[in-house]
């Protein structure tokens, strides 16, 4: 946009109602809950604080088998959206999996599921896979860059690319599984990137790109704009690809025959539904009103196409329920990990009951 009036482009209007939509879901959560500023604050504070202990004993107990003969033998895809923090869900469906002495022919990830994803196929277990996040330090995955965003508006924001810098997390995947590449892990995973530079997506994974670094694909994963800044692949800035395509279904296709895919809805309305906002005309404001449906509108209609086009072999489940991770909570549920034992363990109820209903069906 090289003039104000570009603004009034069509295109363009979805930004402009995103940000006034985004700016009433903060000012919503900072009277919901005063504590979110604070935490906020904690969390990217330039300080070295004192770090909360990570919670004691195991997230989900004792291993509980059960048997689902029906799927003994039959190849089983996992497709994760994202969701920021509530993707932790994704640990308790892995220990239902276990439960159920079942594992992942595939694993299809974006954005904040690629946190936990990466794990489950690079070999953890869900108790590992809990402890490797509860246990890690703010600063070993949060690195706010307050240097550059106050020398910002000097360079005219030149060079600016987000308020996180993305190294921590990518430093503390290679301390853990070093050069690692897509094409080693134990499960295929695939992930998709958003090319900044050109506009277009790139499903990374096991299979397309084996010679990429896991640590790496991470962090370009969770590169949401202007939160986190973009990294550079090759000759291109690459980014989150969940601003796009929420719920990556594609990849697939390349594992096929599939007999069963496994969905987690960590962010949107059950089933992809949109949200009902009748009346809205007779509203002060109307508009802005009315701007989260715009903002939503793609979306939901991209995640509905690839739900319709698996049909009867998508089992869709929805751990963390919707009012937990909408406006603000979801950068709230990335700060601030406290909540994260409870989605673990949501994510297993919600498997572990779907396992159990395709067995008794």
């Amino acid at each position: 946009m090289r003039r104000p009036s570009d603004l009034l482009e069509p295109n363009n209007l979805r930004l402009v109602f995103g940000a006034t939509d985004w700016a009433r879901d903060l000012l919503s959560a900072v009277r919901a809950d005063a504590g979110f500023v604070a935490r906020a604050a904690r969390a990217l504070s330039p300080l070295a604080l004192p770090e909360p202990a990570p919670p004691a004993g195991s997230v989900f107990g004792p291993l509980d088998p059960f048997d689902v003969p029906k799927l003994r033998g039959k190849r089983i895809a996992v497709v994760a959206s994202g969701g920021s923090g509530a993707t932790a869900a994704l640990c308790g469906v892995r220990r239902a999996f276990e439960e159920a002495g079942l594992e992942a022919a595939a694993l299809s990830a974006c954005s904040g599921s690629m946190l936990f994803a990466s794990l489950w196929a690079a070999g953890l277990d869900a108790e590992a896979m809990a402890k490797f996040w509860l246990e890690l330090g703010t600063r070993d995955y949060l690195d706010p860059k307050w240097r550059d965003v106050l020398r910002a508006p000097l360079r005219r924001f030149r060079g600016f690319g987000g308020l996180l810098h993305g190294e921590a997390l990518e430093q503390t995947y290679l301390r853990r599984f070093g050069a690692m590449k897509l094409g080693e892990t134990r499960v295929p995973l695939s992930v998709v990137l958003w090319n900044v530079d050109t506009n277009e997506l790139r499903y990374v994974g096991t299979k397309a790109t084996p010679d990429l670094v896991l640590a790496r694909a991470v962090r370009a994963a969770i590169s949401i704009p202007i939160f986190v800044e973009p990294v550079r692949m090759g000759a291109h800035e690459f980014g989150d690809g969940g601003v796009v395509d929420i719920f990556p279904t594609r990849p697939l296709a390349d594992e096929e025959p599939l007999d069963l895919v496994v969905g987690i809805n960590s962010y949107m309305p059950p089933d992809f539904a949109g949200e009902d906002v009748s009346g809205w005309m007779d509203e002060t404001w109307s508009i802005l009103r009315a701007s989260s449906q715009l903002r939503w509108s793609v979306y939901l209609e991209l995640a509905r196409e690839h739900a319709r086009a698996l049909g009867d072999r998508l089992v869709l489940l929805h751990p963390v329920p919707y009012a937990e991770v909408r406006g603000a909570r979801f950068y709230d549920t990335f700060l601030d990990r406290r909540e994260w034992p409870r989605y673990m363990r949501l994510g297993h109820a919600a498997a572990r009951e779907a396992l159990l209903r395709i067995g008794a069906a």
